[in-house]
C-alpha cells in the first residue's frame, strides 16, 4: 500500500539513507576526506594563477621566463593532477559501496521474503512489492551524486566564500545572501519534492504492476481483447503517472528558475564589486582574476547542488520504497527445539479460531487430537476452511486463537525452521521456480540423493518422464513450470513434499488431476507410510475409506469427525 504523503519526512528518509550507508562508514569517511582535500586544492588553484599573473607582470620585458613562474606553473599542474587522482580514488570507493549495497539488499531480500508473516501480505501482491528491488539500482546510480558531487559542492561553496572574504569583507554579504537563498530553496521545496517524487514513483509502479498482470493473464486478455479493457485501464494509470510526473517537474522547474535568477544577480553583483575594487586599486589584476575564478567555482557548485536535488529526491524515494519490504514484520520464531518421536508427529488442536483482520471467522472452535502416525482425511465443501486448517498446521499462517500443539509443544513456541525440516507441505499456492529439476525437488537439502528421488518418482509415475529429460534431474525448468503439464508440475511439487521422508505430511488435494491409476498408487503409498502422520485435504473416497480419521468441515466448523465407516455414510449420498 502506498504511504500517505503526510507520513513522508525528509528527516526520517535521510535517517533511513544514512542507516544504509552506515555500514560503509570507513569508505564514506574516506570519500569525505578526499572531497575536502580536493576542494581545498581546487580553490587554491586561483591563488596560484593569481601569483603567476603578479609575477608575470613584475617580469614584463625580460627575455626569459623566470624560474619562479615555471615553478608556480608546475605546482598548479601538480595540484590539478592530485585533484584528479583524488577524484578517481573517490570513484573507486563509491563503486565498492555500490557493489556492497547491491549484494546486501539482494541477500536481505532473499532472506526476508520467506520469513514475512503471511498476515502482512493480505493486502499486497508480493511480486509487485519485489519490483521495489529495482530501487537498489537507482540508489546505486545516485550514490556518486550524493557522496561525491554534493559534499564537494558544499565544500567549494564554504571554502570559496571564506577565500573571497580575505580579498574584501564586502564579499561576506554576498555569501550570506547565498546561504539565505539556498535555505529558502531547500526549505520551500524539499518536502514537496520528496512527496512529488514518491507519488511519481508509486504511479510508475502501478503501471508496471498492471502490465505485469496483463502478461501473467495474457490468455485472458487475448480472448477479451475486443473490448480494449486492458488499454483503457493502462491509459488511466498512465494519465495518473503523467499528472504526478508533471507535478514533480514543476517543483524541479521552480528550483532551476531560482538558480537562474540567483546566478544572474550574484554574478552581476560580484562582477560589479570586483570591478569597483579593481578601479579603486583595492584589488590588483591577479586578485581580480582569481576572485572571479573563485566566484565561478562557487556558482558552479551552487548549480550542481540544486540540480542534484532531483537525484536526492529519487534516492530518498528509493529508500522509502525499499523499506516497504524491510518494514514487513517477520513471522515470530519460537525458541523451543523440535523433538522427534521417530514415529510421526502427534497433533492436538483445542478451541481453534482463525480470521483475517476484522473479517468473519474462517475457522470456529475446532478441537481434535491426531496420534502420531495417523492418516487423516479432511473433507468438506469448497470454502469450508480446509486449506486454512492445513496452513495453520504447517505453520505458514499464524495469529490464531486457541491451541495447536505439536508433540505437546505449542506450535508458535517451536523454532519454525526446525519444524519445517520435519514436515512435507503441498499447497495449491506452491509453484515451480526457475532452476533445475533437482533444485526444485531438494530445495537445498544435500542429504537427498538422486536414488532417493528416483525411488519416490517411480511411485508417482514420473520416473520415466525424468529419465527422458535431456539432462535428467539436472534439466533446467522454467518459472511457474512453463512447458510442463499441470499434472506433471503437481507431481513434482508432491515429490518435493515427500522425498525427504518427513514425520508429518500436510497435503492439499494431492489426488487432483492425478488420474485413476496414479491416485490409487499415491493413496496406497500414503496409507502405508510408516512413522509419518498424514493430514490430507481430499475428496478422494478410496483414500478416505482407508484413513484412520475423517474430519468433515462445514463453514469453518467441524460437522462430523470419526472413523471412515461412521462418517462416510453421513456425507456420501
Amino acid at each position: 500500500m502506498a504511504k500517505n504523503n503526510h507520513e513522508l519526512s525528509i528527516r526520517e528518509s535521510l535517517d533511513k539513507f544514512f542507516k544504509i550507508i552506515r555500514l560503509e562508514k570507513k569508505e564514506v569517511t574516506a570519500i569525505y576526506f578526499y572531497a575536502i582535500l580536493s576542494g581545498v586544492i581546487q580553490l587554491t588553484l586561483p591563488l596560484g594563477i593569481q601569483t603567476i599573473i603578479n609575477f608575470s607582470q613584475a617580469a614584463a620585458g625580460t627575455a626569459n621566463l623566470p624560474v619562479s613562474i615555471i615553478l608556480l606553473i608546475f605546482i598548479v599542474l601538480i595540484g590539478i593532477l592530485v585533484s584528479g587522482i583524488l577524484q578517481v580514488n573517490q570513484m573507486k570507493i563509491v563503486e565498492k559501496i555500490e557493489q556492497s549495497i547491491f549484494t546486501r539488499f539482494s541477500l536481505d531480500f532473499a532472506n526476508k521474503i520467506p520469513k514475512i508473516d503471511s498476515k502482512e501480505l493480505n493486502n499486497d501482491h508480493l511480486p509487485e512489492l519485489m519490483n521495489r528491488f529495482f530501487e537498489v539500482i537507482n540508489l546505486q546510480k545516485g550514490l556518486s551524486k550524493i557522496l561525491l558531487d554534493i559534499p564537494l559542492a558544499v565544500i567549494q561553496i564554504v571554502f570559496g566564500l571564506v577565500l573571497l572574504s580575505f580579498y574584501n569583507s564586502t564579499f561576506i554579504i554576498l555569501g550570506l545572501l547565498l546561504i539565505l537563498l539556498l535555505y529558502f530553496i531547500f526549505n520551500y521545496t524539499s518536502k514537496k519534492g520528496l512527496i512529488a517524487s514518491y507519488n511519481e514513483s508509486e504511479n510508475k509502479y502501478e503501471v508496471a504492476s498492471w502490465l505485469e498482470e496483463i502478461a501473467r493473464s495474457y490468455k485472458t486478455f487475448k480472448i477479451s481483447s475486443q473490448n480494449n479493457f486492458h488499454l483503457k485501464r493502462t491509459d488511466d494509470l498512465v494519465k495518473d503517472y503523467l499528472v504526478s510526473k508533471t507535478k514533480h517537474f514543476e517543483i524541479l522547474k521552480f528550483q532551476y528558475w531560482s538558480l537562474i535568477v540567483f546566478k544572474l544577480l550574484i554574478s552581476a553583483m560580484m562582477l560589479i564589486i570586483g570591478a569597483v575594487l579593481l578601479i579603486n586599486q583595492q584589488l590588483n589584476i591577479g586578485q581580480f582574476i582569481a576572485a572571479e575564478i573563485v566566484i565561478l567555482l562557487i556558482l558552479g557548485a551552487v548549480e550542481k547542488l540544486i540540480l542534484n536535488l532531483e537525484v536526492a529526491y529519487n534516492i530518498l524515494t528509493g529508500v522509502e520504497k525499499l523499506n516497504v519490504i524491510n518494514d514487513k514484520k517477520s513471522e515470530v520464531q519460537g525458541q523451543m527445539s523440535f523433538i522427534s518421536n521417530n514415529n510421526g508427529i502427534a497433533l492436538e488442536v483445542q478451541n481453534l479460531n482463525f480470521k483475517f483482520d476484522d473479517n468473519k471467522p474462517l475457522l470456529e472452535n475446532l478441537s481434535f487430537n491426531i496420534p502420531a502416525g495417523a492418516k487423516v482425511c479432511v473433507m468438506g465443501d469448497g470454502g469450508s476452511g480446509k486449506s486454512i486448517l492445513l496452513e495453520l498446521i504447517g505453520g505458514t499462517l499464524k495469529n490464531f486463537e486457541g491451541v495447536i500443539n505439536v508433540n505437546t509443544i505449542p506450535i508458535n513456541n517451536l523454532n519454525q525452521k526446525e519444524y519445517r525440516k520435519n514436515i512435507g507441505i503441498f499447497y495449491n499456492e506452491q509453484d515451480i521456480f526457475e532452476g533445475t529439476l533437482y533444485e526444485n525437488i531438494c530445495m537445498g537439502n544435500e542429504s537427498i540423493t538422486p536414488a532417493d528421488i528416483m525411488k519416490h518418482a517411480e511411485m508417482l509415475e514420473i520416473k520415466e518422464f525424468i529419465s527422458l529429460l535431456p539432462e535428467g534431474l539436472y534439466t533446467p525448468l522454467q518459472p511457474t513450470g512453463k512447458g510442463l503439464s499441470t499434472i506433471m508440475a503437481k507431481k513434482i511439487l508432491l515429490l518435493r513434499a515427500i522425498v525427504h521422508q518427513p514425520e508429518l505430511l500436510v497435503l492439499d488435494e494431492p489426488f487432483e488431476l492425478a488420474g485413476a491409476e496414479s491416485s490409487k498408487k499415491i493413496s496406497k503409498y500414503l496409507i502405508d507410510l510408516p512413522n509419518t502422520t498424514c493430514m490430507i485435504v481430499s475428496g478422494y473416497i478410496p483414500f478416505a475409506k482407508r484413513a484412520d480419521l475423517i474430519i468433515w468441515l462445514e463453514k469453518g466448523k467441524i460437522k462430523h469427525i470419526g472413523k471412515p465407516e461412521t462418517i462416510l455414510p453421513l456425507v456420501i449420498s
